[in-house]
């Protein structure tokens, strides 16, 4: 079993499904029986999506499609351009919905079918930052970032959107703070370095048959749902124990950060406790609740369904979370039919493959 490190600047991600079945019925036969696909149309994967059927990863310049679960190329939707269904500088961030695909497109959203056609485009009516604009009942929702008097970005607070972009409300208070940006080449140190945290708080969102899903580690596993006007339906919560941070990992990390050459612009902090969760996904009606629980080199994987009753745990997921950018972590997997999914560049091959297992 092969573990890597996500790093969204250097456009790895991993594609990988685990079976929950086996060829003879049992879950265990085929999780331990792996099958690779090389996928020869991905040059720098940067996410990946699955859903109605289909695998769809965000490359350098388009959006590439294979057949799940086989793993056979389809098509590729959009291209680097100016006219329509290109992308300015390569495509954005892909949010696959029930009846269509949304990708971000600079400060437009972009919409296609779920095969691939071009449907049209909107613009954002705020910067959202990170986090996508998207469609949820006759309304939108998006978590955009107002700008301070000193022109940085406060954090992303949670905004209902009419059809013509008018804002209807603030149904969600501000998110943790995205780190700071690298300083630009040439600046030197600063008189006083910054705290920087190596380890932050989880925060991101989904929408999910109508409802606003909202994922918030700073109240525990808690993930609050709303409806298209931003009303709190209903929350999850599941108390459980925290993970100490580990003498291991911190020396881990300090070691990683002796290799940048921004290490010497701020100060590592570390925090007691890991966050409760790490990501969560929707599929088939039931949350995967990711936990920074570790046993064996698998992380734990909490399975719900939307109410937010306990289905099923285990230690399930072999990828290494992003921890001082938790949210980057939803672009490294995705979940289809209860299997969880990633890509992975063999380097010996020089070739991106479609794990299977």
């Amino acid at each position: 079993m092969i573990l890597s490190r996500y790093a969204i600047c250097s456009g790895v991600v991993v594609l990988v499904l685990f079976a929950l079945v086996g060829p003879n019925g049992g879950a265990a036969a085929r999780e331990e029986v792996p099958r690779i696909i090389s996928l020869p149309e991905v040059e720098r994967p940067r996410q990946v999506c699955a859903e109605h059927g289909r695998v769809y990863i965000v490359d350098d310049r388009d959006i590439v499609v294979y057949s799940y679960p086989d793993g056979r190329f389809l098509r590729k939707i959009g291209r680097v351009g100016q006219g329509p269904g290109e992308f300015k500088v390569g495509p954005g961030r892909l949010t696959v919905l029930e009846d269509r695909l949304a990708v971000r497109n600079m400060f437009q959203v972009m919409f296609f079918s779920i095969s691939g056609d071009y449907i049209g485009q909107l613009r954002e009516p705020s910067y959202t930052g990170f986090f996508p604009y998207l469609p949820v009942g006759k309304n939108f929702v998006a978590f955009p970032h107002n700008r301070r008097q000193d022109g940085s970005f406060a954090p992303a607070v949670g905004c209902i959107y009419d059809g013509e972009g008018k804002l209807l409300k603030r149904f969600y208070p501000a998110l943790p703070e995205f780190p700071q940006a690298p300083p630009p080449p040439g600046s030197g140190p600063p008189s006083k370095k910054p705290d920087a945290l190596m380890v932050r708080e989880y925060t991101d969102w989904l929408v999910q048959k109508g409802m606003i899903f909202v994922a918030d580690s700073r109240k525990g596993l808690s993930i609050s749902v709303f409806d298209e006007e931003g009303e709190l339906l209903y929350e999850i919560v599941h108390k459980g124990d925290r993970v100490k941070m580990t003498k291991g990992f911190r020396e881990s990390v300090l070691d990683e950060r002796k290799k940048s050459k921004y290490a010497e612009y701020d100060n590592p902090v570390f925090p007691e406790f890991f966050p409760a969760f790490i990501g969560f996904k929707i599929d088939g009606g039931r949350i995967y609740a990711i936990t920074p629980a570790q046993k064996d080199g698998l992380y734990e994987v909490i399975e719900m369904d939307l109410k937010g009753n306990s289905l099923k745990r285990g230690f399930r997921l072999p990828l290494t979370p992003r921890f001082d950018i938790p949210e980057a972590f939803a672009l490294q997997y995705d979940v289809e039919d209860g299997q969880f999914l990633w890509v992975e560049y063999n380097e010996e091959k020089e070739i991106h493959e479609l794990h299977i297992r």
